[in-house]
């Protein structure tokens, strides 16, 4: 009876020493907290926002990221450290701006959202631009959650839970109904013409579709919506001819080529 005794407070210690070593892992004041996007990983530290099949009204977006850190919660605001790279090609203030700033982990809160707005500029439709970020650490927060790995098909990779890349750009082309090689081609450039990005924004405008739908692979043939590009093409037409009679005719993106439809409209 005795011996049981004795194993019963043994155990007893030990779980009280686990315990008290477990707390003291996760305190704040001894230990400061590892920071990190909290996405970084299962998106391979990438992020990519393209207004090339928006409506022309689109004029911005805001992409969000989830900054979160290791431990419990404090009681006041803990500014943390975001740096971008010097390489980036996003431009801040013509471009993008972040809103939520000053950035920092709210009282009462393990984690921040980090709001980016970016700005539909003409110099997005010549080529796609990047923004390179790294959360740094500062007398709030630290590195120690640093590196994951993925193994794909034998294959390890490592990244940062750190780093961010978003890539940006306003470039569309053709959706797949509209793109040489496929099936509905042909009839599509006989209703529509050759593809352009502001011929196809107006398409999306005028007729109030949704982009997301309308560049999935299968959208031709779902809902009959093939079958309604006479009625979309002629009514284009119609509009190209009255916005030409007013005397504002509507032209490609060169300023000289004036817009028109397909030889099928009507």
């Amino acid at each position: 009876m005795k011996n049981i005794l004795s194993y019963i407070c043994l155990g007893m210690f030990f779980l009280s020493s686990c315990k008290e070593e477990a707390l003291t892992t996760y305190e704040n004041a001894i230990s400061k907290n590892p920071i990190y996007f909290a996405e970084a990983k299962d998106l391979n530290n990438f992020k990519a926002v393209s207004f090339g099949y928006e409506k022309t009204a689109v004029v911005d977006s805001v992409v969000t990221f989830i900054v979160r850190a290791i431990g419990t919660p404090e009681n006041h605001d803990r500014p943390y450290d975001l740096t971008i790279a010097d390489s980036s090609t996003l431009k801040s203030g013509t471009e993008y701006e972040i809103l939520n700033k000053p950035l920092s982990v709210k009282a009462g809160k393990v984690a921040d959202t980090l709001k980016i707005k970016l700005l539909r500029a003409t110099t997005l439709r010549n080529q796609a631009a990047y923004l390179y970020m790294d959360l740094k650490p500062n007398s709030n927060f630290t590195n120690d959650f640093l590196i994951y790995t993925k193994t794909s098909n034998g294959v390890t990779t490592t990244g940062y839970h750190t780093r961010m890349t978003l890539k940006v750009d306003d470039i569309a082309g053709p959706p797949p109904f509209w793109t040489l090689g496929n099936t509905y081609y042909n009839s599509t450039v006989g209703y529509f013409g050759t593809f352009s990005r502001l011929k196809f924004q107006l398409l999306i405008t005028y007729y109030n579709l949704d982009v997301d739908q309308v560049v999935a692979p299968n959208w031709y043939t779902t809902d009959n919506n093939g079958r309604r590009f006479s009625g979309w093409a002629n009514g284009l037409k119609a509009y190209l001819t009255r916005m030409a009679a007013a005397g504002t005719p509507v032209y490609e993106e060169d300023g000289v080529t004036l817009m028109k439809m397909g030889v099928y409209a009507q």
